[in-house]
């Protein structure tokens, strides 16, 4: 299961058909800590909670038993569980926020509209209403239903008004819902006729050749020189003072005053640094230049305190350090891992020069050409509209490149281009990328915009809304894993 929230018009329509009054069975698997569970949140100073007869509850069976019928034969995990509370929260949430904003406008759902929904579960083998299954059932689970259905209808009202129903039909149109002007349709269309279609070469900043790594790490060994230091870390000055003191008294071991005083944030529980590389242990000191009295250490005489990111520390040598070996693959593997998570400006200025001199070849001669000749992959995008963030409803782009549909910098330099012009390289997450345009298309396509699919944006923007609210005290996860994981 997503963890979005499905329409809540469809599963109001589902929950008014699926009354049901029992705990998941699978949830045996998980014990519960406590018989009477804590709020899961508040929506609007009104507890969330998961008792039976709240819609929370009656959400969780409904999810519960949908999960259980996809899977019979599989035993539901501890994940499944939290995603079926999760989505069961937010709907009851939406629901909540839906018949808030109803009861605002002083509507009162009919009760005609209430005997319709409940009608259903009066039927007999022939599908038709029976008074004997009526007055066979108890008194008490009319009520209940009657009630439920009634906070059913009262949602799904806000959410019908709004967003539509695809039940409440005229022929194909919709009763409900807010309606399309033809101007309003007929600009849509016009998003989807100006077209433009590009060629595009991509490099990887994944393909960073290992010669240059290795170019890098010899223009800066020092770096990855990796040393073997305990470390004795406190939160303030007058604590770390007390240590040295008792050290250089010979009162305490350095051992010793590990377990006594370390917070351990730079070290193992024994006291061993963590990150042994000189930019790792400098990336922990509050002034880089400290290194230098580290590295100045004898073997086993505590340093000085030194100031830290997290508090003031106390260094000890336990060995000379070591030179890095660049003919190791473990350190070639170090070495990469440290361009890409410090020094990422350096393979993209490398392939960016690698770009610059492809554009500048394409320019002066021709696009598909230098492609085969350079044996660079070149990628086809067919004619797309400016369509940011690919929404449904119109012609979306399509390539392999991660993040190209919503980066600002490419869509405005590619449908910027005059026909035939290449741009400059343009860093898309983890690409470089030379875009020539190369045809246009304003032609309206025969097939017709899923224009219907606009209000489940619609709808969409109000959940997201609706659960980013202030109104919203969520404490789903903090009651879920406390209460129903050992």
């Amino acid at each position: 299961m997503k963890k979005s929230v499905y329409t809540i018009g469809s599963l109001i329509i589902l929950l008014i058909c699926a009354f049901v009054f029992v705990l998941l069975p699978a949830l045996t698997g998980i014990s519960s800590k406590q018989e009477k569970l804590p709020a899961f949140g508040k929506y609007n100073g009104k507890e969330i909670k998961y008792e039976q007869g709240t819609d929370l509850y009656n959400f969780v069976s409904y999810y519960g038993q949908m999960v259980q019928s996809q899977n019979q034969n599989q035993q539901i995990d501890t994940s499944s569980y939290y995603y079926i509370f999760n989505y069961s929260f937010n709907s009851t949430v939406l629901k909540m926020s839906y018949a808030d904003a109803v009861d605002k406008s002083g509507y009162i759902v009919p009760n005609e509209s209430i005997n319709r929904s409940m009608a259903a579960y009066f039927t007999d083998e022939t599908g038709k209403y029976s008074s004997k299954i009526y007055k066979q059932t108890p008194e008490s689970t009319i009520i209940r239903m009657r009630k439920d259905a009634e906070g059913n209808l009262t949602s799904a009202r806000y959410s019908d008004d709004n967003f539509g129903s695809n039940t409440d039909t005229l022929g194909t149109e919709q009763l409900f819902g807010i309606k399309e002007s033809d101007a309003e349709l007929d600009f849509l269309t016009s998003c989807n006729t100006n077209k433009r279609g590009f060629d595009m070469v991509v490099f990887n900043t994944n393909d960073y050749p290992t010669e240059e790594i290795l170019k890098f790490a010899n223009k800066n060994t020092q770096k990855f020189v990796k040393y073997d230091l305990s470390v004795i870390t406190t939160e303030d000055e007058s604590k770390a003072k007390t240590v040295i003191k008792r050290l250089n008294n010979n009162e305490i071991t350095f051992a010793e005053a590990v377990s006594e005083y370390s917070t351990k944030n730079f070290s193992n529980t024994e006291g061993k640094i963590t990150g042994s590389y000189q930019y790792q242990v400098e990336n922990i000191l509050d002034n880089k230049e400290d290194i230098s009295v580290i590295a100045a250490l004898s073997s086993d005489s505590p340093s000085s305190i030194i100031k830290t990111t997290t508090g003031y520390s106390i260094f000890k040598k336990d060995s000379n350090s070591v030179n890095p070996d660049f003919d190791n693959e473990t350190v070639i593997n170090d070495v990469t891992t440290y361009i890409n998570n410090y020094e990422m400006s350096v393979i993209e200025d490398y392939f960016v020069a690698k770009a610059t001199d492809f554009t500048t070849l394409a320019i002066n001669s021709n696009f598909d050409s230098d492609c085969s000749k350079l044996s660079y992959d070149k990628i086809t995008i067919e004619p797309t509209p400016l369509n940011y963030g690919n929404v449904s409803a119109f012609k979306t782009l399509s390539t392999n490149v991660y993040g190209l549909d919503t980066n600002e910098t490419f869509l405005k330099t590619a449908y910027s281009l005059n026909k035939g012009d290449i741009s400059k390289p343009i860093v898309v997450n983890k690409n470089i990328v030379v875009v020539q345009y190369t045809t246009e298309d304003n032609s309206i396509s025969e097939e017709p915009v899923a224009f219907t699919s606009l209000s489940s944006y619609d709808e969409n923007a109000a959940q997201n809304f609706i659960m980013d609210n202030p109104k919203l005290e969520n404490n789903l996860s903090e009651v879920f894993f406390n209460n129903f994981v050992d």
